[in-house]
């Protein structure tokens, strides 16, 4: 059984997120609650991002 720590109250990188989601699912923790919640927030954060490249056309800055 893997070890789940606290989701911290400091923003955590996408990154990071990634590698939580990852470790749990090599532990054989999906779809435990912290499975469910880390998911829920990155699929949260791609929604927010989709919007704004959604806008420039898709285009890069610069």
């Amino acid at each position: 059984m893997g070890i789940v720590i606290a989701f911290p109250t400091k923003q955590v990188l996408d990154d990071e997120l990634a590698v939580k989601l990852w470790e749990l699912v090599m532990a054989g923790e999906i779809g435990s609650p912290e499975y469910r919640r880390l998911d829920a927030e990155i699929n949260r954060r791609k929604a927010m991002v989709m919007p704004r490249r959604e806008a420039s056309g898709g285009r890069p800055r610069g």
